[in-house]
């Protein structure tokens, strides 16, 4: 999140998929700068494995239409490190992995990688390493609301999400 913030003149929405609980960690996040919040929240997506997450994402971001979707490297719970790379493919973005260092943005993403300098033309995805510490909200930031979405927004097929759609069980 902090590299989203620290970019220049960027619009940051902040998507998270779970419970509706979650509901009240995003609303914390919108005292940083974020401009929206958004959870996809539906029983339809329980049970989800790193591809029907990846289905789910990918139908959200294409309502978003972003230029740059910032991803961790991997989840604590599946640490997988597989929802970026395979939400990149379903979106058809360019991708670059475990970035450390954003330098510049215009038509394409300039960065340092653990491979070296790397470059990808935009729309692209990125997966990014610890790079930086989280800032802390201002005294006079205010909340905003989170946008709720479940399957019917998203137009999902049921089929895709959650546990009915992961090829992998555990």
């Amino acid at each position: 999140l902090e590299c989203a913030l620290s970019i220049e003149n960027a619009e940051v929405t902040v998507i998270s998929m779970g419970k509706p609980q979650v509901s009240d960690m995003l609303k914390a996040l919108t005292r940083l700068g974020v401009d929206r919040a958004v959870l996809l929240t539906d029983n339809a997506f329980a049970g989800a494995d790193t591809l029907a997450t990846s289905y789910v994402l990918a139908l959200a971001a294409r309502k978003l239409e972003p230029d740059l979707i910032i991803c961790g490297r991997q989840s604590v719970d599946g640490d997988t490190a597989q929802v970026g790379p395979c939400l990149s493919h379903m979106l058809g973005f360019s991708l670059i992995t475990n970035v450390m260092k954003i330098h510049k943005i215009d038509k394409k993403i300039f960065c340092t990688s653990r491979m070296g300098e790397e470059e990808a033309m935009l729309p692209a995805l990125i997966t990014v390493e610890r790079i930086n510490t989280l800032r802390f909200p201002s005294i006079r930031a205010k909340t905003k609301e989170v946008e709720i979405w479940t399957a019917a927004d998203l137009n999902a097929d049921i089929d895709r999400c959650g546990l009915r759609g992961s090829p992998t069980k555990v």
